[in-house]
């Protein structure tokens, strides 16, 4: 069983007087729901307490949570940071700073395909799992179960222990410059939202130009319910079944299409 989620005016004491923290989020980014949001933040500090503070529910607003997050005198320790990076910044216009990545560490001088169970398993001698049908849960629904807080806290409790470990790795096999040079990167770098995204889907290379405007006008149209309906736009049509009604005129036999669509 995980933590209960904490208010953020119990945990801000402790968070502004942590020099470092571990960090991870978790969302849904047009999987159940349509549109991005972050549904839940999981902060650890070196004392092992463990914060699970839940934006969905309770204070609409988190004085000095930004500030912490934009803090570059704070050090975050992050698994594989990109995707919180955008997230962050899509959802709440935050700007990481004192990024430091395990992952990006791991790679350059534990192993080039490195995952948190390996790293936790060789250098703490525990053994956890990933379960991917809770990464991919719904975890916009309240209240969170007993094994997705327990997912959640897991994600964060073992990496301040881990970056003690690897860091010293980053001097030893000189490989410090490269480690700071991505950081520095991943800081900086800028996400752009894709100018024509229907055109990303698979198989629209291979569309003729009449065919991508129909394709263009069946997204947009998709697009459109999916938000009235708040669901993910591939739960009301998967994208591979526009390209067959582009080509065909229709559907597979086995495509799963929401009924609204049909009859709007």
């Amino acid at each position: 069983m995980g933590p209960l989620p904490t208010r953020w005016a119990e945990a801000r004491p402790r968070l502004e007087g942590a020099h470092r923290i571990a960090f991870d989020l978790e969302g849904d980014f047009n999987l159940h729901r349509y549109g991005r949001r972050i549904c839940l933040f999981q902060v650890a500090l070196d004392d092992g307490s463990v914060f699970l503070l839940d934006p969905l529910e309770g204070e609409a607003v988190w004085p000095g949570w930004k500030e912490i997050l934009e803090n570059p005198g704070v050090t975050k320790v992050i698994w594989a940071a990109q995707n919180d990076i955008r997230a962050l910044k899509t959802c709440h216009g935050v700007h990481l700073r004192g990024l430091w990545d395990l992952f990006d560490a791991s790679c350059l001088t534990v192993t080039p395909r490195p995952s948190l169970p390996l790293l936790v398993s060789t250098f703490l001698g525990l053994e956890i799992e990933k379960a991917e049908s809770l990464q991919v849960s719904d975890w916009s629904v309240r209240p969170l179960s007993d094994d997705q807080r327990a997912y959640a806290a897991q994600d964060v409790v073992y990496l301040l222990a881990l970056a003690d470990l690897v860091d010293p790795l980053l001097d030893q096999k000189k490989k410090r410059d490269a480690f700071l040079a991505r950081m520095e990167a991943a800081e900086a770098y800028v996400f752009a939202d894709v100018a024509e995204p229907w055109r990303k889907i698979k198989g629209s290379a291979f569309l003729l130009p009449p065919e991508l405007d129909h394709l263009k006008t069946l997204w947009q149209r998709r697009d459109k319910l999916a938000r009235e309906l708040d669901l993910a736009p591939w739960r009301v049509v998967p994208s591979e079944e526009l390209i067959l009604w582009v080509r065909n005129g229709q559907f597979s036999e086995k495509a799963v299409v929401d009924p609204r669509w049909t009859s709007g």
